[in-house]
């Protein structure tokens, strides 16, 4: 894997934690930021704080947006657990945050750190004031990675995905103002599951990252149980990491990619323009996403497997 300067804005959550576990080993991990998503912003930043806590680095953390743009605030406890980490109980963080202005943050280390690698794995909240605050924020990017949106059906909604689901608004800005974007979506995150395998990989490692991700595993794959009769869990955001660290590992195809506002039904869907001639003005849109279609899913399992092992032995 190669390394890559990085900031993670997310929503810790499940697979956010396991996420930024795998950016820690595989990234030059710059910053965190937090946004309300899978829950309230008091829950999101203190998780955050305290993955960092158990993964022993000394990674600053920012408190972002509390609620989304416009739309009423969301959440997925039902998903992740009223904390967030499902019943994984957690040492409580030393450290504090570092800021409550996780969009200062975004604009000034986009222009202090070379080729840095902005990934969005939660509610684009943050992204969208950030971009309102400068808008020459993609110029001073290496790149620009989210999990987010589908190509075919959603996980909270027929057609819409949590994360643009969960501030339509946000996303909208974003995918409109951002210029090229990479999206991994459920199509390629739903190809990505980790079960018992690898729950029990990670506990005979007996470090405290892994037996922490076995813990969170255990619960993620015990909801992707009750909810889709699965045997495995997705693990959306860590593979969104993985896509940066490792792109290898992954195929896509540039498109234009609209949110939708307005459908009563639709209402945060991702609307992906497969119709050919993207760039010569046949659909009247400009291609602004490199939108991910597969994944060697297998290679991907394992590398996140081996990375939060290997946290403990930097």
């Amino acid at each position: 894997m190669k390394r890559v300067p990085m900031l993670i804005d997310c929503d810790p959550g499940v697979d956010d934690a396991i996420a930024l576990m795998v950016a820690a080993q595989g990234a030059d991990l710059v910053g965190i930021t937090t946004v309300n998503g899978n829950v309230g912003i008091d829950a999101t930043t203190h998780n955050a704080l305290a993955v960092m806590e158990v993964a022993g680095l000394d990674v600053d953390v920012h408190r972002g947006a509390a609620r989304p743009l416009i739309s009423p605030t969301v959440d997925a406890r039902h998903v992740h657990g009223p904390t967030g980490l499902g019943s994984v109980e957690i040492p409580q963080p030393r450290r504090a945050e570092a800021s409550a202005d996780a969009v200062d943050f975004i604009c000034d280390t986009a222009r202090a750190v070379s080729h840095l690698h902005l990934v969005a794995i939660g509610p684009l909240t943050n992204i969208a004031l950030a971009l309102r605050k400068d808008p020459n924020l993609p110029s001073h990017l290496g790149g620009f990675t989210i999990m987010g949106g589908a190509h075919r059906g959603g996980n909270v909604t027929a057609s819409a995905e949590f994360n643009i689901w969960a501030d339509p608004e946000a996303a909208a800005i974003v995918f409109s103002e951002m210029g090229m974007l990479t999206m991994v979506g459920l199509d390629i995150t739903h190809q990505v599951l980790m079960g018992p395998a690898e729950r029990d990989r990670l506990r005979a490692a007996a470090t405290p990252c892994a037996v922490l991700a076995a813990d969170l595993l255990d619960h993620a794959v015990a909801r992707a149980g009750e909810i889709r009769g699965w045997s495995g869990a997705p693990i959306h955001d860590a593979t969104a990491v993985m896509a940066v660290l490792d792109p290898d590992l992954f195929e896509g195809d540039h498109r234009p990619v609209a949110i939708e506002l307005n459908g009563s039904h639709t209402r945060g869907m991702t609307v992906i323009d497969e119709r050919p001639g993207g760039l010569d003005g046949r659909t009247g849109s400009k291609n602004n996403a490199n939108v991910l279609r597969t994944v060697n899913a297998e290679a991907v399992v394992t590398a996140i497997t081996d990375a939060v092992i290997a946290v403990d032995q930097q």
